[in-house]
């Protein structure tokens, strides 16, 4: 491994900032996986469910200052977005005429999580399609047996449409919240039916809007990290917990302290939206092919002080600063 130095001021001083702000996370970080695990050790695994309110009976900034996961209805429709990205959203962003772009489909063995690498799924093959194919072929034809597909658009895919939806869902929630969104980090997600993104948890606010289809969710708190193995922050690009792709599968023989670990579980259908705090680790299945969009806001001063973000910034770290060192002979 080699250091990038920075040379701009700027970076500079980011790099400073973040160095110091692991040296100061690391012992809390210490702390806090001592206590979670004493304050623990005698938890049942019993399963909670997720709360579900609508949006009609409370407001958006109420739900995301209790800092708990909750399930909101209404909120989708309440936007009232010039074009949501259902089916027939997509549709009419076909008639656009858009460039094609590269789909991967892989064998479904293990499953498959975009964020952090494909989590030991095995790629079958990749198509070159336009989003009216894409759309059939996600949602209107048999997916091969064996296989699933998952893909991800930024906000500067489809001609920059994607960023066109997040923009008009900042604009829409500007009245309901003071937080701020975080346009790069939010994106369109269309995923087929067993498609999972294993345990994580993010340093970010966020809410998922479902668009179409269904997905199962399972959380934790943040008490419960000491319970969920996650990697050592050393270990910045390593999937963060080593459970199972769904938790559920556990072999407690081999995980003993997950018995320990109390999961908050729901089901989101299409048009309801999940409110994700901070340092909540969540998995989520999809129960069938789905369109779905990770909508994020920006993490306050405060939040860059709590233990949870010491893997976030040491992955900020690394991707800017440490590069892997390749030798061509």
């Amino acid at each position: 491994m080699r250091l990038n130095l920075p040379s701009s001021p700027r970076a500079i001083l980011m790099a400073i900032g973040l160095t110091g702000l692991i040296a100061l996370l690391w012992p809390l970080w210490a702390v806090q996986m001592a206590i979670s695990r004493l304050r623990t050790a005698r938890h049942t695994s019993t399963p909670v469910d997720i709360p579900r309110v609508d949006i009609a009976d409370t407001d958006l900034q109420t739900v995301m200052r209790h800092r708990t996961p909750v399930i909101i209805s209404g909120l989708t429709a309440s936007l009232d977005l010039d074009l949501l990205p259902d089916l027939d959203g997509l549709h009419r962003l076909a008639d656009d005429g858009l460039e094609p772009f590269r789909v991967k489909t892989h064998r479904d063995h293990s499953p498959y999580f975009l964020y952090r690498g494909d989590y030991g799924a095995e790629l079958d093959h990749t198509s070159e399609m336009e989003l009216d194919e894409f759309v059939r072929f996600m949602f209107d034809a048999e997916q091969a047996p064996g296989t699933c597909t998952y893909r991800l658009f930024s906000v500067a895919d489809l001609g920059g449409r994607v960023g066109g939806i997040v923009d008009e869902i900042s604009d829409r929630l500007a009245e309901r919240t003071d937080a701020t969104p975080d346009r790069q980090a939010s994106g369109l997600w269309i995923g087929s039916r067993g498609v999972v993104t294993p345990l994580h948890h993010d340093a970010w606010t966020g809410l998922l809007f479902q668009f179409h289809g269904a997905k199962r969710i399972r959380m934790f708190s943040p008490g419960d990290r000491a319970n969920l193995y996650f990697s050592s922050p050393r270990q910045p690009n390593a999937v963060w917990s080593r459970l199972p792709g769904r938790s559920s599968d556990t072999d407690l023989d081999q995980f003993p302290r997950f018995a320990h670990a109390t999961p908050y579980e729901g089901q989101l259908g299409a048009g309801e939206v999940l409110f994700i705090p901070p340092y909540w680790s969540h998995e989520i299945e999809a129960l069938e092919a789905n369109i779905s969009m990770p909508f994020r806001f920006t993490t306050s001063v405060r939040e860059y002080l709590d233990p949870g973000f010491l893997m976030p910034a040491m992955e900020i770290f690394d991707s800017k600063f440490v590069q892997p060192r390749t030798t061509q002979r």
